[in-house]
């Protein structure tokens, strides 16, 4: 938030946007600023809880909620001052589509604006009780050495403000049994010039 407090007026969006938690931040963050966040979701519950958290928080004008894929929702170029995507690329449908929106997120980013994303990477799921093998519930997966190659050559010649890999691990219930998750969670912040 500190990078974004000289502006004036921001334009915001939130790819995988879930419930609000990073949109509804930065909208009352900006609450005396001109600001808008569009917000993208898959799942049409996630954006009707979106919208009533908004209005909860005051915020509900500076949210616009957009039901539909990744895939689907066109970043036009030079339109955003911030893009997040927290856990969220590694649910397009497919490696090409991976690459394709990185490329894409990139063109629609202003000048001096910030990309920040979170991407799981090498994600493997086993059974908590038996240590069954299980397939991992992302649409891609990649090595992290891959995926840290696509964004340094899209976002090639930006002032990178954080790149890191960090190994995390969690239990997610699924269905009748536990998943132990373990994942490389990339994170890359980076402003144009």
């Amino acid at each position: 938030m500190p990078l974004l407090s000289d502006y004036d007026c921001l334009r915001v969006l939130d790819l995988g946007c879930g419930i609000g938690r990073n949109s509804i931040y930065i909208a009352e963050n900006y609450r005396n600023k001109c600001c808008m966040v569009d917000c993208v979701d898959i799942l049409d519950i996630a954006i009707e809880k979106l919208k009533s958290n908004a209005r909860t928080h005051g915020v509900g004008k500076r949210i616009n909620g957009i039901l539909g894929t990744i895939e689907q929702y066109g970043i036009h170029k030079n339109t955003y001052d911030l893009v997040l995507a927290v856990s969220a690329l590694e649910h397009v449908e497919s490696e090409n589509s991976f690459i394709y929106k990185l490329q894409e997120i990139k063109d629609g980013i202003k000048s001096k604006g910030i990309v920040c994303l979170v991407i799981n990477s090498e994600i493997r799921e086993v059974n908590r009780d038996t240590y069954e093998e299980l397939d991992p519930q992302f649409e891609v997966n990649l090595p992290t050495e891959v995926v840290k190659s696509y964004i340094d050559n899209v976002f090639a010649g930006w002032n990178i403000l954080k790149k890191t890999v960090s190994f995390q691990e969690y239990d997610i219930p699924r269905d009748s049994i536990t998943s132990h998750l373990t994942t490389n969670v990339i994170t890359f912040v980076g402003q144009s010039l």
